[in-house]
């Protein structure tokens, strides 16, 4: 092993000096004591491992690795004791692992205060106290919530290490049972699989890295069948040890799910050997339903070199025990597999299937509002998890997607906790939980200080007027951040779409262009954010979306109130006519296209056609598009593209003809009615504003200027560049549609005479 220092932050010297002589300065006895007497467990353990490269953070990394393998291995605890041992470990070099399977995290104890204002800071996965009140000085870091995770971290960082340990290491022999309880799981999990089997309803999941999420509920019978598939980046026998440490003792959920899953009903009845356990679960249902029990056998075993399985088989051996009340419980089912193969580029699939019954038939609220979002919890934690075990320099694009996704989720939990004027401390609570769990984001934080203070300010939501920022990037402090953040809650008011939007607010910015150069995740990551201001935003959408929305509905009631008054004015029952045909012309063909969009789903169709009939389908269209609802298997056009054409079938079919039939029918007219020039006016407006939102929309789309370059891209990228585009385009199209259908008009009525 090379030489190299322990810890930068420790203030200690370099643990290994006199080159390969392997004697030691600074460790404790125990240490000392271990590496003389195990030299050739030593050479062992590095029999497979590439120590060539003499990178102090590689040496750190493999001497904790081998601290863990040497206090599992048996002659070793034979001889010294494997408890004695780790409680003389120094602390400083305690056993830590590899970045792929985690870090363990020093405590977060309360820091009085002092004079000096002494505060706590992340300095890569220890907590140190800092001279100064800064953007990096964490409230949450002080919180009994914060002492408990990271509790709770190392407690199941060294049970998972162990079950790693077992899993890649250790040769494991299985019983009879064991084995027909193996091939039982992987046969429920391949039956899932086969199509048209189980009628599947899909649940909605909480994150996108989530590819499946299925279930079906047999009511007669009581049986619950749940089938999900989803991606995480690591390793997996570090991933499997993490889903049977869930079942087995995890008790370390992010911040935000402590109060959602409680594992106080967990009780163990055997540990038969390293690979199974046997426990017992409680599940407490509101009066008047009797509370459940399962007994579960948890079973793992490598299939293959980059498989391994975990079985939940469930149990009938055991007596049943007496609730609180002194009933017996019913004895439920419990039957899952948790199927975790490698990949390429470092992603873990893990495939799931559930047969769960809980003695019969439960009413269809418990089965939603509990059973399925139960569901939802495992999976999320999973991927919450090991998306916040990335470091820095390993984040790519997709994981931005992700990490944004999860810095939403926490904001929402965390305001969740208190009341609607609690409501903006509790988010900055949510951001301080974020970058406090996520280990990317406290390197992040050591380097940007003020980033900090831009995801407080972001969390907020609200529309400030903002400075112009020129600072450079090594330059920014928490006020260019502020106003950073204040700038992209301004530009969502002219965006209908979140990538947009974020695009606007990087190009308009060159710190922010610095930025993305330097970590080609935060895009993404800020797309999500975007994404949700825009959807919680109480201004916004409403102006620009749902503003146009309300254009086109009043320009259908007018139409429809003037062809109503053609038909009640002498002479003039013509145009009542060709109004009515224009009109139901636009409404059919839009029944047509929802058709098409969502034949394969009735319910979605019937909506969409009772909101066309009402004169509602621009608000329709405009809050998907708004909302950031995405493109669904069986939809022919994205929700963009929806809405495009429904706007192009209503100013083809029925804004401008209407326009011209009702200037024809003003210039004949004896009697010039204020009220048909009002519905002349609407309707120019209306096409003007949708025409040039259409052009606006897919000018600035990230994706069209990525794709066509040489086509998009004429709107500016500075906020009162493109308002001027924008307004300087309605207004001549509005004048354009006047003479236009002024002309048409004037056409006819000279043919006429």
């Amino acid at each position: 092993m090379s030489q190299g220092p322990l810890d930068p932050t420790s203030g200690k010297d370099d643990l290994f000096v006199g080159g390969d002589t392997g004697t030691t300065a600074h460790a404790s006895p125990i240490l000392s004591e271990l590496l003389g007497y195990h030299e050739s467990m030593a050479r062992r353990f590095l029999q497979n491992r590439d120590v060539s490269d003499h990178d102090p953070d590689l040496v750190r990394n493999l001497l904790s690795e081998y601290i863990n393998f040497a206090l599992n291995e048996e002659d070793f605890a034979a001889r010294f004791g494997r408890d004695k041992a780790r409680k003389q470990l120094d602390p400083a070099v305690a056993p830590q692992g590899f970045s792929s399977v985690g870090k363990v995290l020093s405590s977060a104890g309360k820091v009085k205060s002092t004079p000096s204002r002494v505060t706590l800071m992340m300095s890569k996965n220890k907590i140190v106290p800092m001279e100064s009140q800064s953007s990096t000085a964490l409230s949450i870091l002080s919180s009994p919530e914060a002492t408990k995770y990271v509790e709770d971290h190392n407690k199941d960082l060294e049970i998972e290490s162990e079950l790693v340990r077992q899993m890649d290491n250790v040769v494991q022999h299985y019983t009879e049972t064991e084995d027909e309880m193996i091939s039982s799981g992987i046969g429920l999990l391949e039956g899932m699989k086969m199509k048209g089997a189980i009628p599947f309803k899909e649940f909605k999941t909480v994150f996108s890295t989530t590819r499946v999420q299925k279930g079906f509920y047999n009511s007669r019978e009581g049986d619950i069948y749940v089938k999900t598939e989803y991606l995480v980046r690591g390793d997996h026998s570090r991933v499997a040890a993490r889903a049977a440490n869930y079942y087995y003792n995890c008790i370390n959920p992010a911040f935000g799910f402590t109060e959602e899953t409680s594992f106080d009903n967990y009780n163990y009845l055997e540990v038969p050997n390293k690979h199974s356990a046997i426990y017992c679960q409680d599940y407490n249902f509101p009066s008047p339903l009797s509370d459940r029990e399962a007994i579960v056998n948890i079973v793992w075993k490598r299939i293959s070199e980059k498989c391994i399985v975990v079985i939940l088989h469930p149990l009938t051996s055991h007596p049943k025990v007496e609730n609180k009340e002194g009933d017996a419980m019913i004895r439920c089912s419990f039957h899952g597999v948790y199927k975790v193969t490698q990949l390429d580029g470092g992603f873990v699939e893990v495939e799931i299937g559930n047969h769960i019954n809980f003695g019969g038939k439960l009413p269809k609220a418990i089965v939603n509002g509990f059973i399925i979002p139960s569901a939802n919890r495992a999976i999320s934690h999973q991927q919450c998890y090991f998306a916040n075990s990335i470091h820095q320099e390993d984040l790519t694009k997709e994981d931005g997607k992700l990490l944004g996704e999860i810095f939403v989720n926490q904001i929402k939990t965390a305001r969740k906790r208190g009341g609607w004027k609690k409501r903006a401390e509790l988010g900055k609570v949510g951001v301080d939980e974020f970058l406090y769990i996520s280990v990317a984001m406290r390197e992040l934080l050591s380097r940007h200080p003020w980033i900090r203070a831009m995801l407080h300010e972001t969390s907020l939501n609200q529309i400030k007027v903002a400075g112009t920022v020129h600072t450079a990037l090594s330059d920014m402090k928490d006020r260019d951040a502020i106003n950073l953040a204040k700038g992209l809650s301004t530009i969502i008011l002219s965006n209908t779409e979140a990538p947009a939007a974020v695009d606007h607010w990087i190009a308009q910015n060159a710190a922010l262009e610095e930025f993305e150069k330097e970590y080609a995740w935060m895009r993404s990551f800020f797309v999500e954010i975007a994404q949700f201001n825009l959807n919680t935003s109480n201004f916004g959408l409403r102006l620009r979306v749902f503003g146009g929305a309300v254009l086109s509905m009043v320009d259908l009631i007018t139409d429809v109130y003037m062809t109503v008054q053609f038909f009640n004015t002498e002479g003039q029952e013509g145009y009542g006519r060709i109004n009515a045909w224009l009109i139901g012309l636009t409404i059919s063909l839009q029944i047509l296209l929802s058709y098409f969009q969502n034949r394969k789903k009735l319910s979605v169709f019937i909506q969409d056609t009772f909101f066309t009939l009402v004169g509602f389908r621009p608000a329709l269209d405009a809050y998907r598009v708004g909302s950031g609802s995405e493109q669904e298997d069986h939809h022919l056009l994205n929700p963009l593209t929806e809405m495009t054409a429904c706007k192009w079938t209503e100013m083809v079919f029925e804004a401008i003809p209407t326009s011209i039939v009702q200037i024809y029918a003003l210039i004949l007219a004896k009697e010039k009615r204020v009220d048909a020039l009002v519905s002349i006016l609407i309707s120019a407006a209306t096409i003007a504003f949708s025409s040039s939102m259409i052009s606006y929309d897919w000018d600035t789309s990230p994706k069209n200027r990525n794709d066509v370059p040489f086509f998009y891209g004429y709107v500016p990228d500075k906020a009162l560049g493109r308002a001027v585009c924008f307004l300087s385009t309605m207004s001549v199209t509005f004048a354009h549609v006047l003479l236009q259908t002024l002309a048409c008009a004037l056409l006819a009525a000279t043919n006429t005479a």
